[in-house]
């Protein structure tokens, strides 16, 4: 019934009413699933993990990214299926999962879910790049006193614009960076790559998620920065936004299996973190080591 009420409700009201009633939903939710027993629970808000589903990809996306029927539906998982308590779907509670992996192993620590990382002061302490708004944990980021958060061109002027092919930021600024499904967006992914390697402290990691389809395919390289121009190698493809503070992006590459060489070649040891029984759903560690 909460996946019917929360689809009338997307299609029939403005951005930001459908915000804020997702925010009270979810406030609402959490307050009573986090005191509930039992497993398995979100590794973002630590609640009790109760979903709702809905499929978010449009058939012209699907025909223009040539997935079967298989890699649909695992898409369709990814990012449709969300913790009533905190928002997070499959692909943002990969990212808490992973952010408090790498936090237990460099702090020696065993957190069980991000909202009680950070509440212990020494994690608070860390400083944070959130390149863009990473789920259900941009929340529990956005309460910290260390953390840069920014949009590519928010419709909200209150929120700092960077852009991965020059970020603002000095060298060697952050323990950690986050993105979400971002990459795919930048027109020269070798600089942006080099831009993260540059901010990232030694020891440093860059935990990120993007669409990639682990099917043998290689990576599609549908646009591509040349001469200060983008050049189109096939006809415009776009995703991205939904209600958040961001618009439809021009898709620049399709990522495939020699995804992880590439970002190997740019010096970062990467983790793979998959999500049981659904390989669209990753999330990567990549770490600079340290001197």
């Amino acid at each position: 019934m909460t996946k019917y009420l929360l689809s009338i409700v997307e299609s029939c009201t403005s951005r930001k009413f459908v915000v804020a009633i997702s925010g009270v939903f979810f406030s609402i939710a959490h307050t009573i699933f986090q005191f509930i027993p039992g497993k398995p629970r979100c590794p973002v808000c630590g609640a009790l993990l109760i979903c709702v589903y809905r499929p978010v990809l449009s058939k012209k996306l699907i025909d223009e990214w040539n997935l079967t029927a298989d890699w649909e539906v695992l898409f369709n998982r990814r990012d449709g299926e969300i913790c009533i308590s905190c928002g997070g779907s499959i692909r943002g509670r990969q990212m808490g999962l992973a952010l408090v992996n790498w936090i237990n192993r460099a702090r020696g620590a065993d957190f069980q879910n991000a909202q009680a990382a950070f509440l212990d002061k020494s994690v608070r302490m860390l400083r944070i790049a959130e390149i863009n708004s990473c789920g259900g944990i941009h929340k529990i980021l956005n309460r910290l006193p260390y953390v840069s958060y920014s949009e590519y061109e928010p419709y909200d002027q209150r929120i700092r614009h960077e852009d991965l092919l020059g970020l603002s930021y000095g060298d060697e600024s952050f323990d950690i960076a986050l993105h979400s499904d971002t990459l795919e967006h930048i027109p020269d992914i070798d600089r942006a790559l080099s831009e993260i390697w540059r901010v990232l402290k030694p020891g440093g990691a860059m935990i990120f998620s993007i669409p990639i389809v682990r099917d043998g395919r290689p990576t599609l390289v549908r646009a591509k920065l040349e001469n200060r121009g983008i050049k189109q190698f096939y006809p415009p493809s776009y995703h991205g936004g939904s209600y958040q503070t961001t618009s439809q992006y021009l898709v620049c590459y399709e990522f495939g299996e020699d995804f992880m060489d590439l970002v190997k070649s740019h010096g970062f040891k990467v983790e793979l973190l998959e999500y049981p029984e659904n390989p669209a759903a990753v999330t990567f560690t990549a770490i600079k080591p340290s001197l």
